[in-house]
């Protein structure tokens, strides 16, 4: 086998050892062989062979293959879709191509390969799925083709240079958070005129001495003044809007796993996960203002953190996808230590240090295993901050009732589609 570069990452020609050995011996044969059915039949096999290499190099040159998407998403336990174009763009037809995709870290997948004959200038889509049975990072790739001229002389193997970046982010679950008193998330309704919100226009008016130009409608001014007949400064229309307080949500990961119990960590650790992605999808329908701080680490402070913003629900899920359960380091101890219940938890400390420069009305959803009666306590300090704080938890035996404490508490499924 040879190896050579060229469009493909990896070009593998076979052969090569017929093709030395065989045309000398046929061009002997034809020269120095005085029976002329001999000559015939070396000179015909010669041509065979020569015929089917170049054939072979104009089909290696000829052959492309695309892919569809650079990057997929997809969540955990969904089939998720890879599609390819296999394309000849030469005059002559590549018969019995067999074309494979590599579906690399993935455990289970389907139709990654298939057996197909492409015509002079023909194209093939082929699709194959890949099951995302764990979140995680995936490279989808290097495509493989397969092909020989019509003899199958010289077989050739293309290895293709792109690849595709698959995020598997975690299972979807259904969570539905609604403060009292039936507030929506992000967006609260008040009387004043001077927080309207110009992407939530609300109705039309009549023009008015003194309404700013920017605010005219001039498509519904024309129509009305095409019914008025054209009466001048009477048919003009000017929007109105909602007038909106916008209060961002901002998800705390408690992914610490000094505060999990070691018979438990895998499973709670998990679910977490999931518990803050449901949040952020939650927050993306209702169209909020999202931020997000991870927590891994005793004494950690300014890492993991995305700041509230708009379109920030991509970034955070690739975080989650990415995210890898760290061990505990020798020194430190675990929730199953009694020591840990006489000072606060490192979560605990990393919430009031980070709610300090959060922005004002922010909604602080906590997802992680339960805190200690100290803890709460000490974050009830953060509604100072005009923070709102509400708790998604794992491990709690008994739950007081919602606002007892001064905020929302949840208790979490350890499985399921429904989160609470």
């Amino acid at each position: 086998m040879t190896e050579e570069k060229g469009r493909w990452a990896s070009i593998k020609t076979g052969g090569s050892g017929f093709l030395i050995a065989g045309i000398p011996l046929l061009l002997l044969l034809y020269i120095f062989t005085p029976q002329r059915l001999i000559q015939f039949a070396a000179l015909f096999l010669l041509v065979i062979v020569l015929g089917s290499r170049i054939y072979s190099e104009y089909l290696i040159r000829s052959i492309c293959l695309f892919r569809r998407d650079g990057e997929l998403r997809g969540f955990r336990h969904e089939w998720i879709e890879a599609e390819l174009s296999v394309e000849n763009r030469g005059r002559l037809p590549a018969f019995m191509l067999a074309v494979g995709d590599n579906p690399g870290r993935l455990a289970v997948f389907r139709d990654n390969k298939i057996l197909c004959t492409l015509g002079a200038r023909r194209r093939r889509i082929f699709r194959w799925q890949g099951y995302g049975s764990s979140r995680g990072e995936f490279s989808l790739g290097p495509a493989i083709v397969r092909g020989a001229d019509p003899l199958g002389l010289f077989p050739f193997t293309l290895i293709s240079a792109e690849t595709t970046h698959l995020f598997v982010y975690p299972a979807p679950g259904f969570l539905n958070l609604r403060p009292p008193g039936g507030i929506p998330l992000g967006a609260l309704i008040t009387a004043n005129p001077f927080d309207e919100d110009l992407t939530r226009c609300r109705s039309l008016r009549e023009y008015y001495p003194g309404d700013e130009m920017r605010r005219i409608n001039w498509k519904a001014s024309a129509r009305m003044i095409a019914q008025s007949g054209g009466n001048g400064w009477g048919g003009l229309m000017v929007n109105e809007y909602e007038s909106t307080l916008s209060y961002p949500l901002v998800v705390f990961l408690n992914a610490d796993p000094a505060e999990y119990h070691l018979k438990t960590r895998e499973l709670y650790l998990e679910r977490a996960i999931e518990a803050a992605a449901a949040v952020c999808l939650m927050a993306s329908r209702e169209r909020q203002t999202l931020g997000f701080i991870l927590h891994t680490k005793r004494g950690q402070f300014g890492e993991g953190v995305i700041s509230p913003a708009a379109f920030t629900l991509i970034p955070i899920l690739e975080r989650l996808a990415v995210f890898a359960h760290r061990d505990l380091e020798e020194n430190e101890k675990s929730i199953d230590d009694t020591e840990l219940s006489v000072t606060l938890r490192g979560s605990t400390a990393r919430m009031l240090d980070e709610g300090k420069f959060l922005p004002f009305g922010t909604r602080l959803v906590y997802a992680g295993s339960g805190l200690e009666e100290s803890d709460y306590q000490a974050l009830g300090s953060l509604r100072r901050y005009h923070l709102t704080l509400e708790y998604l938890c794992l491990d709690e035996k008994a739950l007081p009732p919602p606002g007892e404490r001064g905020f929302n508490q949840y208790q979490m499924k350890e499985a399921g589609y429904e989160i609470l």
